[in-house]
């Protein structure tokens, strides 16, 4: 097959191998980012976990900004796995609209959420930081708004059906921050029942 702008072609397992790289010095950062935090999480902690050389973290990822936006997509997935597996948990909870909530109340607990968010609040003093998050969040979107609605099917038809998602996500991101600092299960799931019930509400409301 012709190559009609003449640049080189690698061949298969080169491609393959560069493939690897990546992924494996995503997967360092990931870890890293959920063990250690944002803070730890440099250049040179990733391509040690990586085993990787210095020139191939650069020529994957030229700046460390780039490195932690790119570890987007893979808390992404994980967060959607944590979704898949709470909602398999949730399966005996007959309420469709109390099961959606707690399905996502269980996944923004997980370390992968909480380390996004973190993210989040390491790039407001770092605008190319801030910049490659943004880019990768909008990137990210589509699979979120899918996650979100598969969840909320059953209101799907409901004129209030935008207001509840987005509510209920932005309610369920407080609370997982709240809970870094302060953990008590207690007043986490009277504020999770109150909410189910404020939904409720919502839902009968024109």
């Amino acid at each position: 097959m012709q190559n009609p702008t003449n640049t080189p072609v690698p061949p298969p397992d080169a491609r393959l191998k560069k493939q690897a790289t990546r992924q494996r010095l995503l997967d360092a950062a990931v870890s890293s980012l959920i063990e250690l935090g944002v803070a730890r999480t440099t250049t040179l902690e990733v391509q040690r976990r990586s085993g990787a050389s210095r020139g191939a973290l650069l020529h994957h990822f030229p700046t460390h900004a780039a490195l932690l936006s790119a570890t987007i997509a893979e808390l992404v997935q994980r967060n959607d796995e944590a979704v898949r597996q709470a909602e398999a948990e949730m399966g005996a909870v007959p309420n469709p609209i109390e099961r959606a909530i707690r399905t996502l109340a269980a996944m923004s607990l997980q370390p992968a959420y909480l380390a996004e968010l973190e993210l989040w609040a390491a790039s407001r003093t770092d605008p190319d930081l801030q910049e490659a998050i943004r880019n990768a969040e909008r990137a990210a979107r589509g699979e979120r708004e899918r996650v979100i609605s598969n969840l909320f099917s059953s209101i799907r038809d409901n004129p209030n059906f935008d207001a509840i998602t987005s509510l209920s996500v932005e309610f369920l991101r407080g609370m997982a921050l709240s809970s870094v600092l302060a953990q008590n299960p207690d007043r986490y799931e009277r504020l999770i029942r109150q909410w189910i019930a404020a939904v409720e509400t919502l839902l009968r409301t024109p």
